[in-house]
């Protein structure tokens, strides 16, 4: 098996099992250590985004060419920083709009709504989490990462008492949790991304 990354090719044939799970462990480490983050991997011409190492352990036997595609990671974070940024002011408007319709009947079209907004609630914590890790890592920007781990941990608190909530049937409480409790949380997310 050949594999091909942005820096280096490698050949792995002809290793035993526990030899290649090392050797592709050791790979993706070394692409971690130098801050590529791996976007897609192409086994025989087919694109992963994930469960590639679990794939390519089953079928080592079988596959011939694997190509690795990475993105520095500085230039990911600057992007999630900015979809961040851009994404944030539509979530927030989304909160004002949603939290009216818990004071009323909920239909199961706002039901999906709901579901939607907590879908974007939870790429928002996704993007600050690998935002914040990433900060940490290189200690690059130390109060960034601060504020980053703080809306985590408030939304964290927040999406607990929100579960709480919904789960008792609370439809009043989920309204002003989602009109009062966290847009303050979000804007002050932007906020601070805005100021770098």
């Amino acid at each position: 098996m050949i594999i091909v990354t942005p820096r280096e090719t490698i050949d792995l044939s002809g290793q035993d099992r526990d030899r290649f799970a090392s050797s592709l462990q050791q790979l993706f480490r070394d692409l971690y250590d130098r801050y590529e983050i791996v976007q897609e991997v192409l086994i025989d011409g087919v694109s992963f985004r994930e469960g590639y190492s679990e794939y390519l352990l089953e079928h080592m036997d079988s596959v011939r060419r694997v190509e690795i595609r990475t993105v520095p990671a500085d230039e990911l974070m600057r992007e999630i920083a900015g979809e961040l940024k851009g994404y944030l002011p539509r979530l927030l408007s989304a909160c004002d709009s949603i939290s009216e319709l818990f004071y009323g009947e909920m239909t199961q079209e706002h039901w999906t709504y709901f579901n939607q907004l907590t879908e974007g609630i939870g790429w928002v914590m996704q993007s600050a989490h690998a935002l914040r890790h990433h900060l940490e890592r290189t200690e690059e920007n130390v109060s960034l990462a601060a504020a980053l781990a703080e809306f985590e941990a408030g939304m964290k608190d927040q999406l607990t008492e929100l579960t709480r909530e919904l789960e008792s049937g609370d439809h009043t409480a989920v309204g002003d949790r989602v009109k009062y409790e966290l847009p303050p949380l979000l804007e002050t997310l932007l906020d601070r991304l805005a100021a770098g």
